[in-house]
């Protein structure tokens, strides 16, 4: 997990690093992993690989010095996010995606 700009409270305490590794193995090769991550709101964010779950999070925050090109108005240290992008992504490697499906669960899980 990595959130330049953002805090996190990981294993019950405020957690201010840039990146935190996951429990997953690394998959080596031409092969399909599924990945599933549920987010509810700024409550539970969960990532789970191949039906494991490698990473659980919640109340995701602005701070830290990680951000650039912000709005100094919005970037407030603190400020709990309770939604925003979804962006898929390598890092500098290849990568390929198939079914990628959204599901919208504001209606089964209110705060």
């Amino acid at each position: 997990m990595c959130s330049p700009g953002t805090h996190i409270v990981y294993e019950g305490k405020l957690d201010t690093r840039h990146c935190i590794n996951s429990t997953s193995k690394t998959y080596d090769g031409d092969q399909w992993v599924k990945a599933e991550l549920i987010v509810l709101g700024d409550s539970l964010i969960t990532h789970i690989i191949n039906g494991d779950t490698v990473m659980q999070y919640s109340k995701p925050q602005i701070g830290g010095d990680v951000a650039n090109r912000y709005d100094p108005k919005e970037f407030k240290d603190g400020k709990i996010l309770d939604k925003g992008f979804i962006a898929l992504q390598s890092e500098g490697q290849p990568v390929d995606f198939r079914n990628v499906e959204l599901l919208d669960l504001s209606k089964r899980y209110k705060k």
